[in-house]
C-alpha cells in the first residue's frame, strides 16, 4: 500500500537558481587561453551536520570514516557533508539516522548553491574578494574557510590544486556569479 502510494506522489526536477545566468561559453578578455572556468555544480546533494553538546569527537570520528560523500569543516564542530548523485532528501536521512543524538543535520541542498573555479588565475580571481591567504603551503588542498566576497559569506574550498569550490546562500547566487564572472573578465573565462 505504501509503495502504490509513492508511485503516485509527483516528483520535481531540482533548478539550479542560476540555470537561466550561467550561460555557457568563452567571456571576458581574449587573449588564448581562458584565465579560469566558472560552472555550479547541480545537482549536488548538501548536508550540514552540527555536534551537540559533548559529541564532538563522536561526530568527527564518525565522518571520518563516512564513504560516499566528501565531508567539509564548516565551523567548530560543525560540517558540510556534499554527495553528487544522490536522490531528494537521502544524503540528509541517512547522516540523521547515522548521527541519532550525536548532531543535527539539516538539508541545505535547496538553500545553497555550489560553484566552482578553475584554473591557473583562480587564486588571483578569488583573491580580489577574500582576506584568506590562498597560498598552497597555507591553504593546501581540501581545506575550507567561511569568509566574506562580495559582502556575501562564503563557504571556500580548494578542492584541486588551481580548482576551489564556492558555497553560496541561494539568495545571494546571482548578484554573487555577476561579481565572481566580472573579476574573471580581465583573464577571460569558461562557463560549462
Amino acid at each position: 500500500m505504501a509503495k502504490a502510494a509513492r508511485a503516485t506522489e509527483p516528483t520535481f526536477n531540482r533548478l539550479s537558481p542560476l540555470a537561466d545566468v550561467t550561460v555557457q561559453g568563452r567571456f571576458g578578455a581574449d587573449k588564448g587561453q581562458p584565465g579560469v572556468t566558472l560552472s555550479v555544480r547541480h545537482p549536488l546533494s548538501i548536508v550540514t551536520v552540527i555536534a551537540r553538546k559533548g559529541k564532538a569527537k563522536a561526530l568527527a570520528d564518525g565522518l571520518a570514516n563516512y564513504k560516499g560523500a566528501v565531508v567539509l569543516w564548516a565551523g567548530p564542530d560543525q560540517y558540510s557533508v556534499q554527495a553528487e548523485g544522490r536522490g531528494e532528501g537521502v544524503l540528509a536521512a541517512e547522516l540523521s539516522m547515522m548521527f541519532a543524538g550525536i548532531a543535527s543535520v539539516s538539508d541545505q541542498s535547496h538553500g545553497r548553491v555550489v560553484l566552482r573555479i578553475a584554473g591557473d588565475r583562480a587564486r588571483t580571481v578569488l583573491a580580489k574578494g577574500t582576506p584568506v591567504d590562498l597560498h598552497p603551503d597555507v591553504f593546501p588542498v581540501g581545506k575550507s574557510a567561511l569568509t566574506q566576497m562580495a559582502h556575501v559569506g562564503v563557504h571556500l574550498t580548494r578542492v584541486g590544486d588551481d580548482t576551489f569550490d564556492l558555497s553560496v546562500f541561494r539568495g545571494f547566487s546571482e548578484s554573487f556569479w555577476e561579481w565572481l564572472s566580472e573579476q574573471a573578465e580581465e583573464f577571460g573565462y569558461l562557463v560549462r
